[in-house]
């Protein structure tokens, strides 16, 4: 008796977990598109409708994720890194990192935008994990962060980071995590 109602109750909490993930419940947005394993049932027992007509029947209260091309050739954006034209030793200089949304798309100003920053060694940031209230823009036409940093010593200076933000058009959202890499001439 004790084991079938431990039994029931251990499938009643898999069965919450799994509802609860179905429906959103995991707070992250998901980086790909759903794949064939997780499609819903109803969409597997019809192989023979259309997307058109798959998409047409599909709840208007979610938000479709668009998988994106490799970084540097996307159709959705266009993201670029602008660096100091006077770096100089012991002075503070910034580079800029900007995203630009293609036309259909645009930024979505609700993902949690951030850009992280590794220096490289002898140079200090005024701040390595740059957040959305951090942004010098953000609106729908773009997204823009001034890394601000002074070096200790002159040459060539290497930095890497991550810039995570999303690009949404009226059908679909596309969450993105680009590598970011530059150098900096430092006089």
């Amino acid at each position: 008796m004790f084991n079938a109602r431990f039994l029931a109750h251990s499938l009643c909490v898999s069965t919450l977990g799994l509802s609860l993930a179905a429906c959103g419940g995991d707070p992250k947005p998901a980086a790909t598109s759903p794949t064939a394993e997780s499609a819903p049932a109803a969409a597997a027992e019809t192989p023979e409708a259309s997307p058109k007509a798959k998409a047409a029947d599909a709840p208007t209260d979610k938000v479709k994720v668009v998988e994106g091309k490799a970084p540097g050739n996307d159709d959705r954006y266009a993201l670029s890194v602008v660096p100091p034209s006077d770096a100089a030793a012991g002075q503070e200089s910034e580079v800029v990192v900007r995203v630009v949304p293609k036309k259909p798309w645009h930024m979505n100003l609700d993902f949690p935008t951030s850009l992280k920053v590794a220096p490289p060694e002898g140079v200090a940031l005024a701040n390595a994990h740059l957040k959305k209230g951090d942004a010098s823009t953000l609106d729908d036409n773009a997204c823009e962060f001034s890394v601000k940093f002074t070096p200790a010593q002159a040459g060539e200076q290497a930095f890497t980071g991550q810039f995570k933000f999303a690009v949404c058009k009226d059908e679909a959202c596309s969450p993105v995590t680009e590598d970011v890499a530059f150098k900096v001439a430092v006089k």
